[in-house]
């Protein structure tokens, strides 16, 4: 036990709890092992939320390719300013702990914990700040193309969360027909949600990202138009909600999304005449799960010139950004030096623009926004064996 652990049990219990739930996450998790009351907090559900709402955020970034393993991502954001610096050096990977029992394929960050596939194509349920994990199986329904994506119920004191499954054929002849399914860590079992997927809607243009326990995705209508797509776990409904703003180009489609501080949500937009232009709008409010109509503001915009190197930008492409630096940082792929390569992009004001390979390609790089926090998964069985106790008596 450390001297300042040691000073703190010398405390009134009531502030060593007020001490501690303003401490960071990753913290507490090397506290857990000083002594047996602490352990027994930390898991404690009623400490878990006062430390959501108390402790500070601890942002990191994470970014999976194809080496099966993770890194945390520190980008030095002040440097895109230095005309003469070394691209190279303003990036920094340090390989993160990953759990010995599975290899990482995907992530899908919700709330601290990670929800991957595995190499050997398994779902696990992972909180790298506890160390606790938990096995999902699989269900049988699928389609040529399967994402899974984890959320939570919002209309609950304590969170049950639940994973949402959504599968659809690339190659059909009709429009894209999604079939969705929906995990229950209470009831520890699959179940189809039939026709929920909204009609008009005819394709999932990104990825899944999670906000506030919801689901959020850049789909096209009809067509036609492009929108953002939420899922509510608390209903199991799809919403469609406006992405269009009257000052974006015509030749200006959303490619991709990201969470912002688990706050906000941004939609980054590439045109695809020449040359490149990128744009960043961001949700103008935190309240975006209640909202029927979405306001955003331009966050930052790009020209690629003759000063800049044309990119090509795919629909697989991951970013996240940095309002006190004015900055943003994009993941996608690149074919570079006479082969494809997983590339880094800082972005910044003033058409500021470096450009940085972090190594060979095979499935593409992604980065993750990742917030460590204490939640605690739901083992399966707990509230079947306490209904059976319950009928009992």
């Amino acid at each position: 036990m450390t001297r300042e652990a040691l000073r703190l049990l010398d405390l009134p219990w009531d502030l060593v709890l007020e001490i501690l739930s303003r401490v960071p996450a990753t913290s507490l998790g090397r506290l857990s092992f000083t002594c047996k009351r602490w352990n027994a907090l930390f898991k404690d559900h009623e400490f878990i939320k006062k430390h959501l709402d108390k402790a500070a955020k601890q942002c990191m970034v994470l970014m999976s390719g194809n080496s099966r393993k993770v890194y945390s991502m520190i980008v030095n954001l002040d440097g895109i300013h230095d005309n003469f610096v070394d691209p190279q050096t303003l990036l920094n990977l340090k390989e993160f702990h990953s759990p010995k029992q599975f290899k990482i394929y995907n992530i899908f960050h919700c709330d601290g914990l990670l929800l991957c596939i595995t190499w050997d194509i398994r779902l696990v349920v992972w909180n790298p700040c506890t160390g606790q994990i938990r096995w999902i199986p699989f269900c049988g329904r699928y389609k040529d193309h399967t994402e899974f994506a984890l959320g939570y119920e919002n209309n609950k004191s304590c969170q049950t969360y639940k994973i949402l499954r959504s599968s659809w054929d690339f190659y059909a002849a009709q429009p894209q027909d999604v079939d969705c399914g929906i995990y229950d860590f209470e009831s520890h079992s699959w179940n189809d949600l039939n026709d929920v997927f909204p009609k008009n809607c005819r394709r999932l243009l990104s990825k899944a990202v999670s906000l506030k326990g919801n689901i959020y995705w850049v789909a096209n209508k009809d067509d036609e138009e492009d929108l953002l797509l939420s899922f509510d776990f608390s209903t199991e409904k799809f919403t469609c909600l406006s992405i269009s703003f009257s000052s974006v180009d015509g030749d200006f489609v959303p490619t991709t999304l990201s969470a912002v501080r688990e706050e906000r949500l941004a939609v980054l937009y590439s045109s695809y005449s020449h040359p490149t232009k990128i744009e960043i709008w961001m949700t103008t409010h935190d309240k975006i799960d209640q909202a029927r109509l979405v306001s955003w503001s331009k966050f930052l915009s790009l020209e690629l010139d003759e000063n800049n190197p044309q990119i090509d930008l795919s629909t697989d492409i991951t970013f996240f950004i940095d309002e006190e630096k004015k900055a943003a940082v994009l993941c996608d792929v690149e074919y570079f030096n006479q082969r494809y390569t997983d590339m880094v992009y800082i972005v910044g004001e003033d058409n500021r623009f470096m450009k940085i390979p972090v190594g060979a390609n095979s499935s593409g790089p992604v980065i993750y926004n990742y917030v460590p926090s204490l939640v605690q998964i739901q083992q399966g069985g707990v509230m079947t064996r306490e209904r059976k106790r319950k009928n009992r008596h």
